[in-house]
């Protein structure tokens, strides 16, 4: 899984859990403030009752007019504050009994004035006072309980969303030591490693597939620099090899021409046409080497023109012709011209490459085939051969500089440059060249070039 996404799920994750704190809050609250409602409700009635069972006891133990008048007074507004505090049925009930009971006696004492109007309704309205006062009580109790039951639960859930927070942020934090940092250090050990010379170095690739990428990434890298550094030094030993080889005979061919004694005109002409084909070798691998320095640079040069190709392709194959009577070479080339803006010398460079790689991999009596033709806005020419073949492994890095493969390093001396030369001039051309091989089967090299399409007068070649 990705860092990215796993971070996304904690932070998901500690928004909810948030939220639920949050929500839980705000309904703990709702709860204990109902209940401090209720029982402030409960205590109100409670006082309103008890005042009222005090001003009963006031009125039944005076026999003063104007107290009892007053108490009176008392009694009916008490009765009204009671009713605003009254939220249940049994409430309303004794209430309203108590009422009726004190109205009852109270009319009685104005319809007799003077007279002792017995206390019984003033009794059970005191009772009745009393069932009130024991229901807002126990209500009261009720709320209390309910309260704390309230206070308990979100007692439970701060200590429930503390723990969570707690054991998911260690849990984290223990993922991110172990499973984002570890790789991360590791990486950092890895590329230290690289760095002061231990080539065989490569980084784990475990972790968030962000970490992972990163390790492949730099693993592959680290294969292509190794790959690189053995390259080079395959062609270090490769040039040195095959410069010592003509100038061998160079020097060999120098001795005999440099002798006293006088030579046959056949010895002569053997040791000149030697001389003419070390010299030849000498300068096809200087000017790929050169070639591979200026592109490296981005300093080779394209001088560009219209060009018929069939020209082009016609002298490169009457090159090699008129010297490989060895092989059978065959031309193909339509009838009507093919038209592009190139360099000349250069995709004249390219077809001689090809070529020459067509008769150093082939066996002799073979047959290579040299054709040319367009294909809607696009030029195609193909040299093919029945040599040994490319492995299938060393296809995709057969246009690398200094990329030979194992069979080509130990039969054919070169020091493989000239198929990453012709790549770049025919991509400096907006061109493409591909290749097609089967081992013991032979090889076809395809150059694509764009038809009639003009580009600059001259050009630099970057790598």
């Amino acid at each position: 899984m990705s860092l990215h996404r796993i971070l996304s799920l904690f932070v998901v994750a500690l928004a909810a859990l948030v939220l639920g704190a949050a929500v839980s809050l705000v309904l703990l609250t709702t709860y204990l403030h109902r209940s401090t409602v209720e029982l402030e409700t409960a205590l109100q009635s409670v006082r309103v009752a008890e005042e009222m069972q005090i001003d009963l006891l006031k009125y039944i133990s005076s026999d003063e007019p104007e107290v009892r008048i007053n108490t009176e007074r008392e009694l009916r507004n008490k009765l009204q504050q009671a009713h605003q505090f009254v939220t249940a049925p049994e409430e309303e009930h004794y209430l309203l009994e108590a009422e009726r009971l004190i109205e009852a006696h109270l009319a009685k004492a104005e319809a007799s004035p003077g007279i002792d109007i017995p206390e019984g309704d003033l009794q059970r309205s005191f009772a009745a006072l009393r069932g009130f006062v024991d229901l807002n009580v126990h209500q009261a109790d009720a709320s209390m309980r309910e309260s704390e039951e309230w206070d308990d639960f979100g007692d439970r859930i701060g200590i429930g969303f503390s723990v969570v927070l707690i054991v998911g942020m260690a849990a984290m934090l223990i993922w991110i030591r172990r499973v984002a940092f570890q790789p991360v250090f590791e990486i950092q050990e890895a590329i230290r490693n690289f760095a002061v010379g231990r080539k065989d170095t490569r980084a784990p690739e475990y972790g968030p597939e962000e970490l992972s990428a990163i390790a492949r990434q730099f693993n592959e890298m680290a294969v292509a620099l190794a790959r690189q550094h053995e390259n080079q030094v395959a062609f270090l030993a490769a040039v040195a090899h095959d410069l010592r080889n003509p100038l061998g005979a160079l020097k060999t061919a120098a001795d005999i021409l440099s002798s006293d004694r006088k030579l046959p005109p056949e010895t002569v002409s053997n040791v000149m046409e030697v001389l003419k084909r070390q010299v030849h070798g000498l300068d096809r691998m200087i000017g790929d080497l050169l070639d591979t320095s200026r592109i490296e640079a981005g300093q080779l040069e394209l001088r560009v023109k219209d060009c018929d190709l069939r020209a082009i392709a016609q002298a490169s194959f009457d090159l090699f012709n008129s010297g490989s009577s060895e092989y059978q070479l065959k031309l193909s080339l339509p009838d009507d011209p093919v038209h592009v803006h190139c360099d000349p010398l250069r995709i004249e460079q390219v077809i001689n490459n090809l070529l020459s790689n067509a008769i150093k991999y082939s066996p002799r009596g073979s047959r290579i085939e040299v054709a040319l033709k367009r294909a809607n806005d696009q030029a195609l020419i193909w040299v093919s051969d029945e040599g040994v073949g490319i492995a299938r492994e060393d296809l995709p890095y057969i246009f690398e500089p200094f990329r030979r493969t194992a069979a080509s390093r130990e039969e054919v001396p070169g020091v493989g440059l000239g198929l990453s030369v012709a790549q770049r001039i025919v991509r400096a051309h907006g061109g493409a060249i591909h290749v097609e091989s089967q081992t013991g089967r032979g090889s076809t090299f395809r150059v694509h070039l764009p038809a009639e399409v003009g580009v600059p007068r001259v050009i630099g070649v970057r790598s």
